[in-house]
C-alpha cells in the first residue's frame, strides 16, 4: 500500500506541474529527426505505441494511448497484462490487486496544504511556549535592529575607507615608476627596441616600498586584517623589508630586459642574476620569447624558454595557431604535454593530447567526429560511430586492461518495420538487449474512470504518511 501511495502521489503531482506547464504559451520547436517522422507516420486510430525491452524470447513493455482527455500507460510481460494507469482531468486511476484505485488530484493539494498548515501550528506552537519574560519588547526589537543598522552602516564606511587606503598607496606606488626614467626606447624606420635601466627600476622600487613602509593609513588596514585572519603584522612586514632591502635590490640591479619588434617578431630576452670572479656558483636565470604574428595568414607562433644561463632549459613552451590549428607543448626536461586541435569551419574536427612524465608516456588519446582512442598506464579504449553496408548506425566501444584483457560493447540505432530499435551487444554474450519504440495493433484497455473503484481520501493519505513517519523517525516517537 506504501509502494502504491507513492506511485499515485508522484504521478498526481508530475501531472499537476505538466498541466500548469501546458498552458503556458510556448513556441513550437521544429525537430526533423528519426523519432518525431515515426510518430508522425503512426496511425493512432489504427496503432498504440510500446516502448519494448526484449532480452533473448521475453519482452516487457509499456503501451502508451493518449484518447482525448485521458493517457493511458498499460504495464505488459510477454503479452500479458500487468498493470495499468490512467491519467484524466481530475483523477488518476490505477490497478492494483484487480481492484481499481482513484486519485483526485485535489485531494493531493489538500492533503499537502494540510501539511504546510500543520507544520504552520507547530511553529506557533513553539513561539508560544517561550516565556513571556524571554520574548523581547517592541523597544528592544527597535533597538536591536538600529544597532544592526549601524553596524552594517560602519562595516560600509570601513570598506570604502579600506579601499581609499589601498587607492592611495597604489597610486603613490605606481608614480614612482616613470617610462622615461626606467625605459630607453629606440624607434628606427621598421623596428622597436625597448630595454630596461636596471639601476633606475631598483631605485624606483626602493623608494615606493620605502614609501608603503611608512604609511600609517596602510599600516592600520594590514594590521587589523592580520588581527582577523592571523596574517602578518605591518611591523614584520617592515621587518622582512629591513633585512632583505639590499640583497633585493642588488640582484634586481643585475637584471637585463629587452625586447625588439620588427617585421611581425617580436624578441624579448629576460635574465636575473650575475656571475662575478668572487660568487662563480651564482645562477643566471634567463627566459627567452619568440613570437611571429603573421596578419595576411591570421597564424601566429611562440617558442619560450626558461632555464639557467649556458644549460639546458628548464621548461620549453611552443605554441602555434591559425584558422585551421590550435597547437602547443610544454616540455620540462624529459616530461611533455602536447595538444593540438584542428578546425574545420568554425568547429572542432580532430586532434590529439599526448603526455609523457619522465620519459613514460602516461596518456595519448586522439579523436574525430567519428572515432576515439585513448590509452593511458592502466590500458585504453577505442569508440567509434560509422553506419554499417545495412544502414545501421553503430557505436562501438573497445576496452582493455594493461594486463591485455579485452572487452566490448556494440550499439546499434535503426529502423525495423514498425520499431525504432536500440539494440546492445557485449563481447561476452551471443544474445543482445534491445529497446524498441514500437507500433503495435491497438489493444483492449478498460476506461479505469468508469470502473467501480477506491477513492483515496485524504484521511487514508494521512494514515499512511504517519504510518511512513513511523519508520523513519525513532521508536520513542509517539506523536506523528
Amino acid at each position: 500500500m506504501k509502494k502504491l501511495l507513492s506511485c499515485l502521489l508522484a504521478a498526481a503531482m508530475l501531472f499537476t506541474m505538466a498541466s500548469a506547464i501546458a498552458a503556458e504559451p510556448f513556441e513550437p520547436i521544429e525537430r526533423n529527426n528519426a523519432l518525431v517522422k515515426f510518430l508522425n507516420e503512426t496511425d493512432t486510430k489504427t496503432k498504440d505505441i510500446a516502448l519494448q525491452l526484449q532480452f533473448g524470447d521475453d519482452v516487457a513493455d509499456l503501451v502508451l494511448r493518449a484518447e482525448g482527455d485521458n493517457f493511458h500507460v498499460v504495464a505488459r510481460d510477454n503479452g500479458t497484462q500487468k498493470g495499468h494507469l490512467q491519467l484524466t482531468p481530475e483523477a488518476l486511476f490505477v490497478t492494483s490487486n484487480g481492484s481499481v484505485k482513484q486519485l483526485k488530484y485535489a485531494t493531493v493539494v489538500a492533503f499537502m496544504q494540510d501539511i504546510v498548515k500543520t507544520a504552520d501550528a507547530l511553529v506557533n506552537e513553539a513561539i508560544d511556549s517561550i516565556p513571556q519574560q524571554e520574548v523581547p519588547s517592541e523597544a528592544e526589537l527597535a533597538a536591536a535592529a538600529a544597532k544592526a543598522e549601524v553596524i552594517a552602516s560602519m562595516a560600509a564606511a570601513q570598506q570604502q575607507a579600506d579601499a581609499a587606503t589601498l587607492f592611495s598607496a597604489g597610486a603613490s606606488f605606481a608614480s614612482k615608476f616613470k617610462a622615461e626614467n626606467i625605459l630607453d626606447v629606440k624607434e628606427n624606420d621598421d623596428s622597436l627596441e625597448i630595454s630596461l635601466r636596471s639601476e633606475a627600476y631598483a631605485s624606483a622600487l626602493a623608494d615606493a616600498i620605502d614609501d608603503l613602509m611608512l604609511d600609517p593609513a596602510l599600516a592600520e588596514l594590514v594590521d587589523r586584517k592580520a588581527a582577523a585572519t592571523g596574517g602578518k603584522t605591518f611591523a614584520s612586514i617592515q621587518k622582512d623589508w629591513i633585512v632583505n632591502r639590499e640583497a633585493t635590490l642588488e640582484a634586481i640591479r643585475t637584471i637585463q630586459s629587452t625586447d625588439l619588434i620588427e617585421d611581425g617578431h617580436w624578441k624579448s630576452h629576460f635574465q636575473i642574476g650575475e656571475k662575478t670572479e668572487e660568487e662563480k656558483d651564482n645562477e643566471v636565470l634567463v627566459c627567452d620569447v619568440d613570437t611571429w604574428i603573421n596578419d595576411d595568414a591570421d597564424a601566429a607562433e611562440m617558442v619560450l624558454n626558461l632555464g639557467f644561463q649556458d644549460a639546458d632549459p628548464l621548461m620549453v613552451y611552443e605554441m602555434a595557431v591559425n584558422p585551421s590549428r590550435f597547437w602547443e607543448k610544454v616540455t620540462a626536461q624529459n616530461s611533455e604535454a602536447e595538444i593540438r586541435y584542428d578546425i574545420e569551419e568554425g568547429r572542432l574536427s580532430g586532434g590529439f593530447v599526448k603526455a609523457v612524465v619522465e620519459g613514460n608516456e602516461e596518456l595519448y588519446a586522439e579523436f574525430s567526429p567519428d572515432y576515439m582512442y585513448m590509452k593511458g598506464a592502466n590500458g585504453g579504449f577505442f569508440s567509434s560511430v560509422r553506419e554499417t553496408w545495412t544502414g545501421k548506425i553503430r557505436y562501438e566501444l573497445v576496452a582493455e586492461t594493461a594486463q591485455g584483457a579485452e572487452a566490448s560493447m556494440t550499439v546499434d540505432f535503426y529502423e525495423d518495420g514498425d520499431s525504432l530499435v536500440c539494440e546492445l551487444r557485449t563481447g561476452e554474450s551471443d544474445q543482445s538487449l534491445m529497446f524498441k519504440l514500437s507500433r503495435i495493433d491497438r489493444i483492449d484497455i478498460e476506461d479505469l474512470s468508469d470502473a467501480e473503484n477506491v477513492e483515496l481520501t485524504e484521511e487514508t493519505l494521512k494514515a499512511e504518511f504517519e504510518n511512513i513517519l513511523k519508520t523513519v523517525l525513532p521508536a520513542q516517537t509517539t506523536n506523528p
